[in-house]
């Protein structure tokens, strides 16, 4: 078991979506959920993924006991993504499947979340001792930035690395989510301008469309 986590935008279920592709692609069972989650709805969540046949039970022991035998036919990657959304109840059950499997037949697990999810399992010593590695996601350095970026896209690949600090000091602040954004933007602002290149004019124009506004305090009319 492993717990995957940092802030919104880094880039951490991505990386780790990718890096699994790469080892053990057939074996991943992907669970996202849209707002809080139950243990029921991670048992039929699993019941899906694992192409189980027949209706699920109705009974939460008769279910364990089927998605027990499941997972311990193939040495499955659980990753549990938004994990910041899980309760103790959710950790606890998914820690009440991991254990009944021995060796091979033990699922991976890993949590993918915010600073949340780590919290509740770092809080809680049965969970935290079960923890194999703790994978923290922090925003790139200046340094990083530069090296990884013009790799990111070909937009940025002949970019002065002044103008790529700027706009990260601007609003990149290091994070994926926001180069993306960033990037899409330049580009569709270049296409409607017949551009050829990133300058510092487009990239001010991006920036203001990236970055939230600031608030405009009203007036106090009893004044």
């Amino acid at each position: 078991m492993s717990c995957i986590y940092g802030d919104a935008g880094l880039g951490k279920t991505f990386s780790v979506l990718a890096a699994l592709k790469e080892v053990a692609a057939d074996l991943v069972l992907f669970l996202q959920f849209r707002s809080r989650p139950t243990p029921r709805d991670i048992r039929h969540e699993l019941f899906t993924l694992l192409n189980l046949e027949g209706k699920a039970p109705t009974h939460p022991s008769e279910f364990d006991q089927l998605l027990k035998r499941s997972l311990a036919r193939r040495p499955y990657v659980l990753a549990f993504d938004e994990a910041q959304q899980f309760s103790r109840e959710c950790f606890e059950f998914v820690r009440h499947l991991w254990d009944t499997g021995q060796g091979k037949n033990r699922p991976a697990v890993l949590f993918i979340g915010g600073e949340e999810c780590y919290k509740t399992l770092y809080n809680d010593p049965a969970l935290a001792s079960r923890i194999y590695i703790w994978q923290e996601f922090t925003p790139m350095e200046p340094d990083e930035v530069l090296k990884n970026i013009p790799h990111f896209h070909p937009l940025w690949a002949n970019t002065s690395p002044e103008l790529i600090n700027y706009i990260d000091q601007e609003a990149g602040a290091g994070t994926f989510r926001m180069w993306s954004k960033i990037t899409h933007h330049i580009l569709e602002g270049m296409k409607r301008r017949g551009l050829d290149e990133v300058d510092e004019t487009i990239a001010r124009w991006a920036i203001r469309r990236v970055r939230p506004p600031r608030q405009r305090h009203r007036r106090d009319e009893s004044r």
